[in-house]
């Protein structure tokens, strides 16, 4: 691994450590991320060679890593380009995560639809409802409404049982874009997302609202 990549790894590594990350979520990052730069090692530093480069990453992870591998990656990608300002973003919006989420395994996004459909899955939050119904105040018609829902539902049912926390968020983000193969619908996806985000964690389910009250 050439010198630059290897310091912007330690780099990433030692941030996570420095933001409370477990000594098993360290090393796992760690290694697929050493994958990850054998595979850049020699290539331009830009976005579609990165791409490139996680695709082939995901090709060779057992399926259950996946969503955690591209969280890594994700996260590392500023790092490996050397984008201070991106970084001093990131960290100030809390971008990194700390925890490893395991996720359903599923081959593609069909197959999450299918899963849902099977399970008759409906345990939607309140923060559904919520966000399209202050998209529909806005003006959205029901074909813009249609869309949203058509890319949450399944988020949120990656997020169902998983503890009410950013970095489960984050890592269902990670696993639903491994499966929106069309750059439209992964950027769609993306700025829903980050809309979707502020009211999922303001808005959750009667047990999450419970237990915080509990421990409160």
């Amino acid at each position: 691994m050439g010198d630059i990549a290897v310091r912007a790894l330690d780099a990433y590594l030692n941030l996570l450590e420095q933001k409370g990350a477990a000594v098993e979520v360290v090393l796992f990052r760690r290694n697929i991320l050493r994958r990850l730069v054998q595979i850049l090692r020699g290539q331009p530093r830009n976005r579609d060679v990165y791409r490139s480069a996680i695709n082939a990453l995901l090709s060779i992870c057992p399926p259950g890593d996946r969503p955690a591998a591209m969280t890594a990656a994700r996260e590392y990608y500023y790092f490996w380009l050397g984008d201070l300002q991106q970084l001093a973003q990131m960290n100030a919006r809390a971008g990194f995560t700390t925890h490893h989420v395991r996720l359903p395994v599923l081959a593609s996004f069909a197959d999450l639809q299918q899963r849902m459909s099977d399970e008759n899955f409906a345990s939607f939050p309140p923060s559904l409802d919520i966000y399209l119904g202050k998209l529909y105040e806005l003006g959205a018609d029901d074909e813009v409404l249609a869309e949203r829902a058509g890319l949450i539902k399944p988020l949120l049912y990656l997020l169902h049982d998983q503890a009410h926390h950013p970095d489960s968020f984050r890592t269902a983000v990670d696993a639903m874009l491994m499966h929106l193969t069309d750059s439209y619908a992964r950027d769609s996806f993306l700025t829903i997302s980050r809309e979707f985000f502020y009211y999922w964690m303001t808005f959750p389910d009667a047990g999450v609202r419970h237990k915080k009250a509990t421990l409160a």
